[in-house]
């Protein structure tokens, strides 16, 4: 069984793998960007994914929840908090403009890219949570 680091680090991968796919498919089926505004630059879009994978190896490595979902639970809520957070002072860094900030995020909290990392994020954490119950002590 791999232990914890390890973990952590294909929790980060599948979470960055799962997260670019679905916003890919997402974006096809809705005809969306992910990021909408046209000045904001390469860089928001990927700066709020590489937000929710720091969650999930916060809360794969760190977390001390001791329920089967509260931990995964945390972590979805968690992620579709700090991936739109980052995305807006990203944007904010990029508009030199620091009311863009609460703009920007409450645009995009409950668009379906951010509530579907939130799900990915608490899926992958879930999964980590099973594969610790599971192993023998």
């Amino acid at each position: 069984m791999p232990g914890r680091g390890q973990l952590a680090v294909m929790a980060v991968v599948l979470t960055a793998a799962l997260v670019i796919a679905v916003y890919g498919v997402i974006g096809l089926v809705i005809n969306r960007d992910v990021i909408e505004e046209p000045d904001a630059g390469p860089l928001v879009g990927p700066l709020m994914v590489v937000a929710v994978c720091a969650v999930v190896l916060w809360f794969v490595l760190k977390s001390r929840f001791r329920g089967l979902f509260a931990r995964p639970l945390a972590a979805a809520l968690t992620a579709v908090v700090v991936g739109p957070l980052v995305g807006a002072i990203a944007y904010a860094v990029v508009r030199a403009e620091i009311f863009v900030i609460p703009v920007f995020f409450g645009r995009y909290i409950t668009g379906p890219f951010v509530l579907s990392s939130g799900f990915i994020a608490g899926l992958v954490v879930f999964s980590v949570a099973l594969l610790e119950r599971s192993r023998p002590r």
